[in-house]
């Protein structure tokens, strides 16, 4: 019986970890081809037999950094991502801080017509926001694509955030009052340490998607050197032709700030979701 024990929980360890296996080769795949791609010649990547570059070649990846408009893209999703980002942490902050601290009429019916506005799909908002940009006059800039940035991602930087916060100990804020801060200065130099998790793990969700956002900065933002990375991309494609090697080499670059974003709060990200998926 314990033979028969051992045994099951072998296959089921063993089937487990297969499983694990193939998810991450199927994730890391295509990144994998695309890497391997911005390495090749064109003559490589036009042989169909050479899935793995019989030698490497960087020319695609001088090309994008000198024969293209690529450092502007890349510079104006930096700024557009950061600011957005940032504006949108700390009125999450505050808000969330607000409906999880007070007992405030009608917060549970807010905070559900706050979620609310994430599920209508982001193209039924184009016209809206057209009419709205054309008479604010911020058609073309990266004012306006902030702004449009921030409804979609501070909606569920609150929610996120109220989720973390409505799970801190208050406790320590109290008694750092009883210690002589102020309310705010008690929050900001305690509770803020303790929720470094959820502020992490929202950020980070924050910062992909603006990061990757391609449908509104196509349809509002018409010059050249105001387009986003993602949209920038598309001058690698040509009517008749594709430049992969060159197109490629750019995705490659692109994924750079994701990773070491990531890398900066994957200490942090664990505690994040598992303590933000107990209570909503």
């Amino acid at each position: 019986m314990m033979k028969a024990k051992v045994s099951s929980r072998e296959r089921a360890g063993f089937f487990t970890y297969a499983f694990a296996i193939l998810m991450v080769m199927a994730a890391l795949g295509p990144f994998v081809y695309v890497v391997l791609t911005a390495l090749k010649s064109p003559e490589q990547i036009y042989n169909a037999e050479e899935i793995i570059p019989s030698y490497i070649t960087f020319s695609n990846f001088t090309g994008v950094l000198t024969r293209s408009l690529f450092v502007r893209y890349f510079l104006n999703s930096v700024y557009i991502t950061l600011v957005t980002m940032s504006i949108s942490m700390v009125m999450a902050v505050l808000a969330a801080y607000g409906f999880t601290r007070y007992h405030i009429f009608g917060a549970n019916t807010m905070k559900t017509t706050i979620l609310m506005t994430r599920m209508f799909p982001g193209i039924l908002l184009c016209l809206p926001f057209y009419i709205i940009m054309k008479n604010l006059g911020l058609i073309d800039s990266h004012l306006g694509l902030i702004l449009m940035y921030l409804s979609f991602t501070l909606p569920f930087a609150i929610w996120n955030l109220c989720a973390f916060f409505a799970q801190m100990p208050w406790e320590l804020e109290e008694a750092a009052m009883i210690d002589g801060c102020a309310r705010f200065s008690a929050f900001f130099r305690v509770m803020i340490h303790v929720a470094k998790p959820g502020l992490f793990v929202t950020a980070l969700f924050s910062f992909m998607n603006n990061w990757d956002e391609y449908m509104y900065a196509m349809i509002f933002i018409n010059t050249t050197e105001k387009k986003t990375i993602q949209v920038g991309m598309k001058d690698f494609i040509g009517q008749y032709t594709t430049d992969w090697g060159m197109l490629m080499a750019a995705v490659t670059l692109s994924l750079i700030p994701v990773f070491i974003f990531f890398a900066v709060v994957q200490k942090h990200l664990m505690t994040g979701l598992t303590t933000g998926a107990v209570k909503g």
